[in-house]
């Protein structure tokens, strides 16, 4: 392993750190000393990568939204090219899936992300929109697919409509916080929102 790759790994491992020590404790409860000690770094290590707490903040947003785009969405839609409307909202079943799935295995991540992180700073809220950007363009690419295959509403806009799916299943991870607290179980919101997708797209 050569100098970038080992400074690579090292900075990884303090996000990682990070990642674990703000949806253990919460953002403001951790010092730069409980990071490095986490990661198994010196104190000083820790300002060879960051430049204080709220630096590696960034990076840690950033890990959180790839984490989640791999959990919820990556899985989902991973070797599937919908052909039809059907098959496009058995794979928005799977995400809804996977959404009550990443909650069970990772609840203090999703807290953290959907209602803490919001509340540090502007920076957050502007670095989390344009991690949801990325997500929103996927969105509207394969909406735009469904259109050229003839299963999706030509009518509709593309953007607007990807971004609306994409808010649709955000309030599924939220439904998935809430553990039925809303009267909404994973079966029920799974029903309504295939339900809501396909009377939304249909041609």
């Amino acid at each position: 392993m050569n100098a970038a790759d080992r400074g690579a790994k090292r900075r990884a491992e303090l996000v990682l750190a990070a990642h674990e020590l703000f949806v253990d404790k919460g953002y403001r409860s951790v010092v730069v000393a409980d990071i490095a000690a986490r990661a198994g770094a010196g104190h000083g290590t820790f300002y060879n990568y960051f430049d204080n707490k709220r630096d590696i903040l960034d990076a840690v947003i950033d890990h959180y939204f790839a984490l989640i785009r791999e959990r919820v969405f990556g899985r989902a839609i991973a070797g599937r090219r919908p052909k039809t409307l059907d098959e496009f909202c058995d794979v928005i079943a799977t995400i809804v899936d996977h959404c009550y799935e990443l909650v069970a295995d990772e609840p203090g991540l999703v807290n953290f992300i959907l209602l803490e992180a919001a509340t540090i700073d502007e920076r957050v809220a502007e670095r989390s929109i344009r991690n949801l950007r990325v997500y929103g363009d996927e969105a509207t690419t394969r909406i735009q697919r469904g259109m050229e295959l003839g299963y999706i509403d030509p009518a509709l806009d593309p953007r607007l409509t990807g971004e609306a799916l994409l808010s649709a299943l955000l309030a599924a991870l939220l439904s998935a916080i809430r553990d039925g607290a809303d009267g909404l179980d994973r079966t029920r919101v799974r029903a309504q929102l295939v339900a809501f997708v396909y009377a939304t797209l249909a041609p």
